[in-house]
């Protein structure tokens, strides 16, 4: 038991002197001074003449060091000059100084007798009478910060968008003014027929009543005469219709739907099939113009499913939206070849008409359509166009659809 006890205490002295050293080393590194910067120059490629402030402090033990300061400009070189390499502690453990800038920025902590190079290609690290380095890069220019190049990225955002706001308007207001135009020009169409033609047409049946009233009955010129005034008044009755057209009438903002509705009782074979207009959001005033091409490609499009398409449902879609109105005709026809939708059938102008119309005023038509599966039409105009009023922009769709309006109506009825 002796022998063993004898044996274990050399190794257990060499344990406690092993552990002494560690704690030794260990609380002698916790005490190694260190540098911190706080103050750094801006990144400059560097010169004789352009200068600038650094400033930091020196935390631990450090009163019989020095501290010795380099700028890199390709090459690292003392500061501020070379007959001047070291800087000043102060006694809070503060320094600074003036330093030729660069693009990178130095802080030696040497012994008392270091003599430092003026220029160095590498610097030297912790060792022979270097105690401490710290290096840290140049402030970069506020060009290059972060917040910076953000700040241009959400500008840029910002022109693009207003541009296309402006576009848009732009946009607007010349298909206004082509709208306004078109207009002026029925409404001027529309009196010189009726100033012309349908009073000299009234004034020519007015004469041939009274010739008609003075031939005997049953005689053949009574016939004749008889005939000829039928025919005028039809011609008159379609006339007056014409020119009640062009003219621009005070409407409600329903009569678009008012009138798609009605198409089923315009076209033959209309109770075989099923009819349904869907109106989404409120109903808005639409220009004049608007209003009638929108009308002449729904009827194009409805006209089509009945007469060609044979389809036994048809869907028609009308969108108030804010950002645009939209019209969507869908039936579950026989549907169109591909060569028929693209350039149209041969001696029929429906499909490069709807195409005309919706190019005239700025509208997106859209297309689709593939054999035994039906088509789908599509009609979108910018509702900067569409609208004689501007709906109030709002972010949030969710409040649309609060008040999102649908209306079911059946061609039978």
């Amino acid at each position: 038991m002796k022998n063993q006890f004898t044996f274990s205490l050399p190794k257990l002295v060499a344990g406690i002197l092993v552990l002494l050293v560690f704690i030794c080393r260990g609380s002698s590194a916790a005490s190694a001074p260190t540098i911190e910067f706080t103050q750094i120059p801006p990144v400059n490629p560097g010169g004789p003449l352009t200068t600038g402030s650094i400033a930091g402090r020196v935390n631990g033990p450090h009163e019989e060091f020095k501290l010795v300061l380099y700028a890199r400009s390709g090459r690292w070189y003392v500061q501020p000059y070379a007959d001047q390499p070291f800087t000043n502690i102060q006694p809070d453990s503060s320094w600074t100084s003036v330093t030729h800038l660069g693009t990178e920025y130095a802080a030696l902590l040497v012994q008392p007798g270091y003599v430092p190079s003026p220029i160095l290609d590498t610097l030297p690290g912790a060792s022979g009478g270097v105690i401490a380095v710290a290096v840290t890069e140049g402030t970069p220019p506020f060009w290059h910060r972060w917040w910076f190049r953000l700040l241009v990225v959400v500008l840029l955002l910002l022109l693009i968008l207003a541009f296309y706001h402006w576009r848009m308007h732009e946009l607007a207001r010349q298909l206004n003014l082509r709208f306004e135009e078109r207009l002026a020009e029925r409404i001027r169409i529309a009196h010189e027929l009726h100033d012309t033609l349908l009073q000299g047409f009234l004034s020519a049946s007015m004469q041939m009543h009274i010739l008609n009233d003075q031939l005997p009955e049953g005689s053949p010129q009574k016939q004749l005469s008889s005939h000829i005034l039928s025919l005028m008044g039809q011609v008159i009755t379609e006339g007056r219709n014409a020119v009640q057209g062009l003219r621009p009438a005070s409407v409600s903002p329903h009569d678009l739907e008012d009138a798609l509705s009605r198409l089923p009782q315009e076209l033959p074979a209309a109770d075989q099939t099923d009819f349904r207009l869907v109106v989404e959001g409120n109903a808005r005033s639409l220009h004049p113009i608007i209003r009638d091409v929108v009308y002449r490609i729904g009827r194009e499009a409805v006209t089509n499913a009945f007469r060609h398409a044979e389809a036994n449902t048809i869907q028609v879609e009308l969108e108030y939206g804010n950002r645009e109105l939209r019209i969507v005709v869908r039936d579950n026809g026989r549907g169109i070849e591909q060569q028929v939708l693209s350039t149209g059938r041969e001696g029929h102008w429906g499909i490069p008409g709807m195409r005309e119309r919706a190019e005239e005023i700025g509208a997106r038509l859209k297309l689709w359509s593939r054999k035994g599966a039906g088509t789908e039409i599509e009609l979108s105009i910018p509702g900067q166009v569409a609208y004689e009023f501007q709906p109030p922009r709002s972010g949030k769709k969710w409040l649309t659809k609060l008040y999102a309006r649908k209306s079911n109506h059946n061609g039978k009825e």
